[in-house]
């Protein structure tokens, strides 16, 4: 689900947006820290002495800015990111390559802790009835539902789904809300045109449990499943 996140994140990206970062830009991950500014990239290993060096210009490849630099390769794409030591979350998923050694991590603006950015979850409930999830992450891939900054993607039983969301007092609103037009059969057709009968309105958000996130319309109430991001 992240690679269909990424596409959409590329695809409702604007142009203006593909400009090189606000500095000083910021990343860090699991054992290195990362600082752009002033036309230089600085970097830090643990247990290695800290290098600088130029900064060249990015690559803008659909997106995601791409830094080749003497020993250097970065990479900034723009896909929320989750810090694994500090549990806080950041604008950019960041990827860098020092001595031919990958490392992963993440970079740019801090999020706010409500935020739905970067985060993944699965349909459990729809309008009461159970989806019938059942801990397999593939066979449960068809009731996923990733975020963005402004923009979800996934599948709601049946067929993707995808658009524009905002949220604002609790309150989420959908526009440009667009599917697939695969057909099946019920119960999955059912519940699906119920969650977009429920998607097509204001929902209120609540979270019942750091796992849970509820959507409730009008037409009904779609119960939410965290899954890893």
């Amino acid at each position: 689900m992240r690679s269909l996140a990424l596409a959409l994140a590329v695809a409702f990206t604007p142009a203006d947006a593909h400009a090189a970062p606000e500095e000083p830009y910021r990343a860090q991950g699991e054992g290195w820290s990362l600082t752009m500014e002033k036309g230089r990239i600085g970097f830090s290993l643990d247990g290695q002495k800290p290098v600088a060096v130029e900064a060249p210009a990015p690559v803008d490849d659909e997106g995601i800015l791409y830094y080749r630099a003497k020993g250097l390769d970065l990479s900034i794409l723009p896909l929320a990111c989750t810090d694994k030591a500090s549990g806080r979350r950041y604008a950019h998923s960041v990827y860098l390559t020092v001595g031919g050694e990958d490392h992963g991590g993440c970079g740019g603006a801090l999020l706010p802790a409500d935020s739905l950015a970067g985060t993944s979850w699965y349909f459990a409930e729809i309008g009461g009835e159970a989806t019938g999830l059942t801990g397999d992450v593939f066979r449960d891939d068809r009731f996923a539902l990733d975020f963005e900054s402004d923009r979800f993607v996934g599948y709601s039983g049946c067929n993707r789904i995808g658009g524009r969301y905002r949220i604002a007092g609790g309150v989420m609103t959908i526009s440009d809300f667009g599917s697939t037009r695969s057909g099946c059969g019920d119960p999955a057709a059912r519940r699906e045109l119920l969650a977009w009968r429920i998607l097509s309105g204001p929902t209120r958000i609540s979270r019942p449990s750091p796992d849970v996130l509820q959507l409730t319309g009008e037409a009904g109430t779609i119960r939410l499943r965290r899954g890893e991001d």
